[in-house]
């Protein structure tokens, strides 16, 4: 059993995380991978530096880079009390760009770039001495050697069956946190093997999601499926932000394309099934008065190809806003809105830090109940031809004033429900209380094997 009058060693895995704890230094050609981050990423990180600012832990995030060095300057071991292992892959970034053109489990050429004239080539010369990609449900070699007295891992994916299998190998209790409501579809409570829309896996996400030894929930929803479900407790831990943050005493830094104030801002990605851009660019059609910048990561190069060449002119793209640059969007907007698919959302990380920045939410969806309880904004659900009518609400049609929001009451939500301080240090108790009733048996075989 651990003693845990010492430092309880933590090693949270979210491969993607970096550039939303570093800010990376711009490069030369069009790789997008590994500079772009979501809400999974930034929450990780959120609750990454309030376990390291509670005593007795020792925080370690393990995240990945195409570069061994940021620019000229190495990549540092310490950010804000936590502490980094950057694992380097520098064929990341073209593989990644070679998995957007051809669809290899279908063998089929999703679109044609110059590019695969020269990657293709280059990695067929080098396969047989890079070292090949980790198995899913095995021990991720990439974690080998690393004594942790627990293992967190984000997301039900073959990156985290990777990190359970790690941790079941050495003793060492595994925490999966669910970050997605599909996390707890219900396909993964049969014995059906398919690939989601993100080319994973259901034997390796069943695998997350059933062996490892305890699973924490954002949300009341995602606890009461996983127990009617699939019939495993766990933890409640909602998304941490740091209110004060996004709202900052001075002016933050902006980018240039927000330098003005405008009136919508959407953030999310180019897909048809979870973030929805498509949705967002009918409403603007409706709304030609309105400026809307939208900020996407790269997912579906087709639908991104056909959204740009479609998009009404009120709308401006945006491919990437640093981290720190991300309060000042947020505060230059005079609404957010939401588009996501509640059946693949979890808890949007974007609610939160629209609300903590003051600005007013307008969401097809109330994940969580989350605007409900709070009053940061209005609800559509589920109806597309109520958004308009309540973004214009929100802004003030001519001659009318524009519905006014209780924002101490959402600051008095937040600091709740969502303080990095509270939440992390109610999760490390519970982390804490979990290891020291672990008897640390040897590894057991799978319930669930790959």
């Amino acid at each position: 059993m651990t003693n845990t009058r010492s430092p309880i060693r933590i090693g949270m895995v979210a491969w993607g995380a970096l550039p939303c704890i570093v800010e990376q230094t711009r490069t030369k050609g069009k790789h997008t991978f590994g500079k772009t981050f979501g809400g999974m990423e930034t929450a990780m990180w959120t609750l990454a530096r309030g376990l390291a600012k509670q005593k007795h832990n020792h925080v370690t995030c393990f995240v990945a880079a195409s570069q061994s060095r940021n620019g000229n300057a190495p990549w540092p071991h310490q950010v804000s009390d936590v502490h980094l292992q950057v694992c380097v892959d520098r064929f990341r970034a073209i593989r990644h760009d070679v998995g957007d053109s051809i669809d290899v489990r279908q063998r089929r050429l999703k679109r044609f770039s110059p590019n695969l004239l020269w990657q293709i080539p280059l990695l067929g010369l080098t396969r047989p001495f890079r070292s090949r990609d980790p198995g899913d449900c095995q021990p991720d070699p990439n974690l080998a050697g690393q004594s942790m007295d627990a293992w967190i891992t984000f997301g039900i994916n073959g990156a985290s069956s990777r990190v359970v299998a790690t941790a079941r190998a050495t003793g060492t209790p595994s925490f999966v946190c669910i970050r997605s409501n599909s996390g707890v579809e219900d396909r993964l409570a049969s014995a059906e093997e398919y690939h989601n829309e993100c080319g994973e896996s259901a034997t390796s996400r069943r695998f997350a999601l059933l062996e490892s030894d305890h699973v924490v929930v954002q949300s009341q929803w995602q606890l009461d499926r996983l127990r009617d479900v699939f019939h495993r407790d766990g933890y409640l831990a909602r998304n941490p932000i740091d209110r004060f943050h996004w709202r900052p005493p001075i002016d933050p830094p902006s980018p240039e394309s927000v330098s003005e104030p405008f009136d919508i801002l959407w953030i999310g990605r180019f897909d048809d099934f979870h973030k929805r851009p498509r949705l967002m660019l009918e409403i603007a059609k409706t709304l030609p008065h309105r400026t809307i910048k939208m900020i996407a990561n790269p997912f579906d190069a087709e639908l991104e190809a056909d959204l740009r060449r479609n998009a009404p002119t009120n709308v401006e793209w945006i491919d990437r806003v640093p981290f720190a640059q991300m309060p000042a969007t947020f505060q230059r907007a005079k609404v957010f809105v939401s588009t996501g698919n509640p059946e693949h959302e979890g808890f949007p990380n974007v609610l939160l830090q629209a609300a903590a920045s003051h600005t007013p939410i307008v969401s097809i969806s109330d994940h969580d109940q989350f605007l409900a309880r709070s009053g940061a904004g209005i609800s559509c659900n589920e109806s597309i031809d109520a958004m308009p009518h309540a973004i214009e609400k929100l802004l003030g049609r001519a001659g009318e004033a524009a519905t006014q929001i209780d924002w101490p009451r959402v600051d008095a939500y937040l600091d709740e429900h969502h303080q990095t301080e509270r939440v992390a240090a109610d999760l490390s108790r519970w982390i804490h209380a979990s290891i020291q009733a672990a008897d640390r048996k040897p590894p057991e075989a799978p319930s669930h094997p790959c």
